[in-house]
């Protein structure tokens, strides 16, 4: 579902992208609030599983294909505001290796991170309590928030899409829904495996993702010392490898946004501008490249929204007034 250049006009990337980044800044500045020191290797893990994922397209009816985004599995994970970080982390480095335009940056952003995260959190905010208070049930409704969230996404294309005058909207809105109908299928029960293993790995993962999602977390004391382990970037790696190589396999039919482009006649212009050349051992680089990127792109981001926790956690401290002077 990634937009390349060339479909939407000049103004109107530039509008999607003022308020992407608008969005993306304040996230950073709400993750001060739900973002656990201790979470910081998990979301370097799932960043690397989930670009890496999104490289596998499986084949869809009507000749075109789909892949994992991952916004609803990222939300229910860690949040909405830190799955925004992470998914707009994926869509920018994606965007420099030719996956999306760069000037259709805001507009994959808008749709996919911002978009698919608080129809996520809408999902989990509006489903009876009773229903997540176990396992499944939870399980359950990250699965439903997949499939919602793929639907609003590829909605919001599509609206774009009509905005730009790219065909007529029935065409359009046809192709679109009609197709990530099935992905979002998918999406679903992939997000439900997901969550249910990581419940039964380590459901201490899924408690910030619980807090932020009711709006209950919050921080309330100053945070542990900022630290990358070693383990993070080698298992990063090892997932990243692992998932690449299922991409190698995967279905080369167009996805279901470049099947609605070629129902419709047109083309994207010239996406991305770090190429390295042809065959495997240009693979194998650029695959290198993109893991140290990514890597060191939630790296910043992580440290950045650290040290606004150390900040939010200091004032407080400031605030309190000893007994002995009330």
């Amino acid at each position: 579902m990634h937009m390349p250049d060339g479909i939407l006009s000049f103004p109107e990337s530039i509008i999607y992208l003022a308020i992407s980044v608008v969005i993306i800044l304040f996230s950073i500045w709400m993750s001060r609030k739900n973002l656990q020191t201790k979470q910081i290797p998990v979301i370097g893990v799932l960043a690397a599983g989930l670009f890496a994922a999104q490289m596998f397209n499986f084949p869809t009816p009507a000749g075109a294909s789909g892949h994992l985004i991952g916004t609803a599995l990222a939300t229910t994970l860690v949040g909405p505001w830190v799955g925004i970080l992470i998914i707009s982390s994926i869509l920018i480095v994606q965007a420099m290796f030719g996956d999306g335009g760069l000037l259709a940056f805001g507009a994959n952003a808008l749709n996919m991170a911002i978009i698919g995260a608080f129809t996520t959190w809408l999902v989990f905010y509006f489903v009876p309590v009773k229903w997540k208070e176990n396992n499944k049930g939870f399980s359950l409704v990250s699965a439903i928030a997949g499939f919602l969230s793929t639907m609003m996404m590829s909605f919001a294309a599509s609206i774009e899409l009509t905005i730009a005058e790219a065909g007529p909207s029935g065409i359009i809105f046809g192709w679109m829904l009609g197709l990530h109908a099935l992905i979002g299928l998918i999406e679903g029960l992939i997000t439900f495996a997901i969550v249910i293993f990581v419940f039964k790995a380590d459901p201490s993962l899924l408690k910030a993702a619980e807090g932020s999602l009711y709006l209950r977390m919050q921080t309330e004391s100053i945070p542990e010392k900022f630290k990358i382990p070693l383990w993070t970037l080698f298992v990063s790696l090892g997932v990243f490898v692992f998932m690449s190589i299922f991409g190698v396999i995967a279905s080369t039919n167009p996805d279901g946004l470049e099947r609605t482009f070629e129902s419709l006649g047109i083309e994207g212009g010239v996406t991305g501008f770090l190429s390295f050349g042809d065959g495997l051992a240009y693979d194998i680089l650029q695959m290198f490249i993109i893991m140290i990127i990514l890597f060191i792109v939630l790296v910043v981001l992580s440290y950045i929204v650290y040290r606004l926790n150390i900040y939010q956690a200091s004032k407080r401290k400031e605030t309190i007034i000893p007994a002995d002077k009330r």
